[in-house]
Formats: C-alpha cells, sequence, structure tokens
C-alpha cells in the first residue's frame, strides 16, 4: 500500500462517519383505523418532525455513539390509558392524550430519549430523570413547569424533578449527563459514578447545594 492510500484511509474513515452522524432516521407513523381527525394529523406530522430534528441531539446530548442510534423510529398512536411509553419496539401515544393536550408533542421526544438510552438494568428515576431533562432542559429551554421545594421533593423524585436536578448539576458539573447515561446503559453504579463527576458529592449533598430553598 502506497503512503498516499495510507494517508487516504484515516480521511475516507472520518468522511463515512460524518455521513453515518448526518443522516437522518427514518420515521414510521401508524394511525387509527378510525377516530383520526385534523387534530391528531397535525400531531403525528409533528412528532414526525420532532423525532428527525431531535434524534440527533438527544444522541449529543446523551454521549451515544453512532453504532447505537436507531436506523429507524415507529410511533404507534392508539386508544389506550396514560399518555405515551417505549415498548422497546414503538413509541406508543394515546390519543385521548393527545385529544385533550394537542401542544404536548415533547412527549415524543422525552420517548425518543428511552429509546436512545437502551438500558437494561438501570434506576427508573435516573432513566425517567435523564429523558425529562432532555425534554424540559434542552427542548423546553429550561422551562420545567413546576415548583420545586427542596424540603419536601428530593434528587431522587423521578421525571421532572430529577431532570431539573440533572440540569443544574450538568451546569456545575458540565460532562455528567454523558457519564450517567454510560454508567447506566452498563449498568453501572449510578451513585459512584456521580459522586467521582462532581467531587464526591452525594446526590443529597449536590441537591443541597444546587436546589436553593424557596424564600417565604
Amino acid at each position: 500500500m502506497s503512503v498516499k492510500a495510507r494517508g487516504m484511509r484515516p480521511l475516507m474513515f472520518a468522511m463515512l462517519l460524518t455521513v453515518a452522524t448526518a443522516t437522518a432516521v427514518e420515521v414510521r407513523v401508524q394511525l387509527p383505523d378510525q377516530g383520526v381527525d385534523d387534530r391528531l394529523k397535525a400531531f403525528a406530522a409533528r412528532s414526525e418532525s420532532l423525532v428527525v430534528e431531535w434524534e440527533p441531539k438527544v444522541a449529543a446530548a446523551l454521549g451515544v455513539p453512532v453504532e447505537r442510534r436507531p436506523k429507524s423510529v415507529t410511533i404507534i398512536f392508539r386508544d389506550m390509558k396514560g399518555v405515551a411509553y417505549w415498548d422497546g419496539k414503538a413509541i406508543n401515544v394515546a390519543t385521548a392524550w393527545v385529544a385533550g393536550h394537542p401542544d404536548d408533542a415533547g412527549l415524543v421526544v422525552h420517548e425518543l430519549t428511552h429509546v436512545l438510552q437502551g438500558y437494561r438494568k438501570a434506576p427508573g428515576w435516573m432513566t425517567e430523570g435523564l429523558a425529562d431533562y432532555v425534554r424540559f432542559q434542552l427542548m423546553e429551554k429550561g422551562k420545567f413547569g413546576i415548583r420545586i421545594d427542596p424540603s419536601k421533593n428530593k434528587p431522587t423524585d423521578s421525571y421532572r424533578v430529577t431532570g431539573y436536578f440533572l440540569a443544574q448539576a450538568e451546569k456545575k458539573y458540565p460532562g455528567l449527563i454523558v457519564k450517567l447515561n454510560q454508567a447506566c446503559f452498563e449498568g453501572a453504579p449510578v451513585d459512584k459514578v456521580f459522586a467521582a463527576h462532581c467531587d464526591g458529592r452525594t446526590y443529597e449533598q449536590a441537591w443541597a447545594e444546587l436546589v436553593p430553598p424557596i424564600k417565604k
């Protein structure tokens, strides 16, 4: 192999990696056979656009490597109770919830985060907290929509509370989210990973420092 050929290999690899990173995820949307109105169609269309836009953003925020990113994501709108969930194969969204909350398309980004997490063994509160961190801190630009009272809430309360806590911790200790995501994926003890990255602080110690008490 010539020197020129050897020199081209890293360049070609970099080009292929760039292409793989830039390739948009394929989104498959399944609507119910009946009861599909314009509101549901609009929500489905926005959901599809959000997945295409936010899949690379979520991957970057969590530090998900190219080989673990999905090539396609399926969203199924169905008649069911609840709001939405990821079942390992598709994002399922309740049509009744869409009818009552047509502006809540951010729920799809939350579920998309679960798609990219791919955890097999991780604390549920951390899994949901990371997903709400992505939705409310990144997509909603820090608008968590809740009032946190550190005397009543705690960092392991899950969803928005944990998401808010992780947002403050990431500001103080950049790179924490990527470390936590990797630990969850590998099944490593997240408490030890958190402490190692945050100067030895436990969740509770960081919570006390980063979440100010409510002024009366």
